[in-house]
């Protein structure tokens, strides 16, 4: 039975970091180094912007273990309660089960809008490149949803170097500049989602109830 309706719940994350545990897992140095500043970056931002609200933490990174393994009940709670969902899109996310089953933990959540002149098409998924595909097939989930890409940068040179290389190119080059430029858009498009438009929650029982939404034929 779903815990959507539990009479208390953890501290519900703005935003879900989803990234493949396969090209990081237990591993240290910089990929593992690389997701951890990412996420501490941008939940500093994200925090800046809306300030302090009850029951909410910034965001969620599961670092507990490597995917696969096991689905721990906070996992669940916070795919199922978050706000707003950031898949970091690499080749190692496209081929992990673990992440299609949270985009699916995501995705069957009904988005309401919280004024008049908000979209009626939002998803508050938020895709993310973290490193170049390679040309490699897309899922279909992907391909239907607009990947974030920052605007009025200080140097316009920022957003394509992004779009190239994606935050894992930016911080490997040492681009600290369009690195920061880069999240701080980031957050305050995630902020920006929040504000205009409430998830409701769906907290699955088990990791049965979902299925992988990248096990699909791509195109």
């Amino acid at each position: 039975m779903s815990t959507a309706d539990a009479p208390s719940r953890t501290r519900a994350p703005l935003f879900f970091l989803s990234y493949s545990r396969a090209s990081v897992g237990r591993a240290t140095g910089k990929p593992a180094e690389y997701v951890s500043r990412f996420f501490e970056d941008l939940s500093v931002h994200v925090s800046e912007l809306v300030g302090p609200v009850t029951g909410v933490d910034a965001g969620f990174l599961d670092t507990s273990i490597a995917g696969g393994e096991r689905w721990s009940p906070e996992l669940l709670e916070a795919a199922g309660t978050c706000q707003v969902f950031v898949p970091l899109v690499s080749s190692a996310l496209l081929g992990s089960e673990w992440c299609g089953r949270e985009w699916d933990a995501f995705s069957r959540r009904r988005i309401v809008p919280r004024h008049s002149s908000a979209s009626a098409h939002e998803t508050a998924i938020v895709p993310v490149t973290w490193s170049p595909t390679n040309g490699a097939a897309l899922p279909r989930v992907l391909r239907d949803i607009q990947r974030f890409s920052p605007t009025a940068m200080p140097d316009p040179a920022i957003a394509v170097h992004y779009q190239q290389d994606g935050v894992y190119g930016l911080l490997t080059m040492q681009w600290e500049n369009a690195y920061r430029a880069v999240v701080w858009r980031l957050a305050q498009r995630i902020v920006a989602i929040h504000r205009s438009y409430l998830v409701e929650p769906w907290v699955p029982a088990s990791v049965d109830e979902l299925c992988n939404r990248f096990a699909e034929e791509p195109g």
